[in-house]
């Protein structure tokens, strides 16, 4: 990621999570425009309450110095945003001012250049911050969509875990903040290597580990590799555990085959493949069908 972009993303985190309390995480994994998820939190607490957010980041955005900005887009991403599972909120940000604004992604407010090219303004006044909370909050689904949705979203990194041998997941607990779990990373094959695989700015108001688990990933099953120092003394505890698929992650990457490629029939009999053997057959041996009871029926019955 480049430097402009890695401003906004940060400056964006910041403000969701100092000025709004809730909790964000970065998309790190491949995801077509999206480059975060928040989660609403009332009172520090999450809802499991999801949005998507696009960030762009660059003083280009801003050149207008009054009015409301507009931003500009290709028809696929906007199709790409406007079919999300999540409501997909664009925010732009200057480096150079710190203004940072926002936007719903909504068809009727897109103004169509051509075919190909789209346009949405942002109003000026749409500030990103504690003032906006009320208006972002609108059109979020319950917690059940958000479950689903959630695995949506986790798709590309749980077939990633699902190809690995060895996965380790290492979580930071800051046991003394409000927002205690503060960041989580994936190792593949070693857990000692100087780079992880993956890393993720999760920042979460919980002080246990196993609703962490199962709100952030409940597709995994995991066991510690190392047992954490929980005594409270140390201002980071580490939680380094090796993780593999379980139940969810399984039955999700199963439904998701069948979503994409359908059910092919194989483990249903073929009718036409069963021998005579198979069947049932009503007739005993010696009075089988066409011989002398069934000639002696017919002799009946063209005798009237």
């Amino acid at each position: 990621m480049k430097q402009t972009e890695r401003l906004g993303v940060n400056a964006v985190e910041r403000i969701f999570m100092k000025e709004l309390g809730w909790v964000f995480r970065e998309q790190t994994v491949a995801d077509w425009g999206i480059d975060a998820q928040v989660e609403v939190a009332n009172e520090s607490r999450p809802t499991g309450r999801l949005l998507a957010l696009q960030i762009k980041s660059g003083k280009s955005f801003f050149q207008k110095k009054t009015g409301n900005i507009v931003f500009h887009g290709k028809r696929r991403h906007l199709e790409y945003w406007i079919s999300h599972s999540l409501p997909v909120v664009i925010v732009i940000h200057n480096p150079e001012t710190n203004e940072t604004l926002w936007q719903r992604v909504n068809f009727e407010d897109v103004q169509y250049r051509d075919y190909e090219n789209w346009s949405l303004e942002i109003p000026r006044e749409n500030t990103l911050g504690a003032g906006a909370r009320d208006q972002l909050e609108r059109g979020v689904s319950d917690i059940s969509a958000q479950r689903r949705i959630r695995l949506t979203l986790d798709a590309p990194l749980i077939r990633e875990v699902a190809s690995k041998k060895d996965v380790y997941l290492q979580i930071e607990q800051w046991p003394n903040k409000s927002l205690s779990f503060r960041g989580a990373r994936i190792f593949y094959d070693d857990l000692e290597k100087a780079e992880p695989d993956h890393e993720f700015g999760i920042f979460i108001p919980v002080h246990d580990i196993r609703i962490y688990m199962e709100m952030i990933w409940p597709w995994l099953t995991c066991e510690y590799v190392n047992e954490p120092d929980l005594s409270g003394f140390e201002e980071v505890t580490t939680h380094d555990f090796n993780v593999v698929l379980n139940d969810i992650g399984k039955a999700f990457l199963l439904l998701e085959e069948f979503y994409e490629h359908g059910r092919d029939g194989s483990d249903v009999p073929d009718p036409f493949e069963r021998t005579v053997e198979d069947f049932d057959y009503p007739y005993d041996d010696d009075d089988p069908p066409g011989g002398d009871a069934g000639s002696r029926e017919l002799e009946k019955d063209t005798s009237r």
